[in-house]
């Protein structure tokens, strides 16, 4: 069973094992154990990106934790999860209705009068008389 908070790096999709927090004033980055819930403007890291992980130029880094250890699914996870459907299921499902096709076209695509046909006329194709003659 994959748990439900994984690492937010992109393309990494191990679970998470830490939490990334900044601390702009100060400009300072925190690194500590998996927060118990997620929180907005924190990162939740693997072990290898939280083990790899660095902040930027002149700033400082605490670490609470040096060695991440799995963390397995929480019955409190699977309950939330097992809640959440549960109400999803509970919802009425309305009826599917039938598709509706319109087709509008601006006025100005819709001449006013009658349509009648382009007359063509015939243009010479520049031969002459004598050279048709021959032919």
């Amino acid at each position: 069973m994959s748990p439900i908070r994984t690492c937010c790096r992109d393309r990494c999709q191990e679970p998470a094992v830490a939490t990334m927090t900044y601390g702009y004033r100060e400009a300072t980055g925190v690194l500590g154990p998996l927060s118990p819930v997620p929180q907005p403007g924190a990162l939740d890291l693997c072990k290898h990106h939280a083990e790899t992980v660095t902040v930027p130029v002149g700033w400082n880094m605490i670490r609470l934790v040096t060695e991440f250890d799995d963390a397995p699914p929480s019955p409190d996870d699977l309950l939330a999860l097992a809640d959440a459907i549960r109400e999803t299921s509970k919802r009425d499902v309305p009826p599917p209705q039938p598709a509706q096709r319109e087709i509008r076209r601006p006025r100005t695509d819709v001449s006013p009068g009658p349509r009648t046909r382009p007359r063509f006329a015939v243009i010479d194709g520049g031969h002459s008389e004598d050279e048709t003659a021959t032919e």
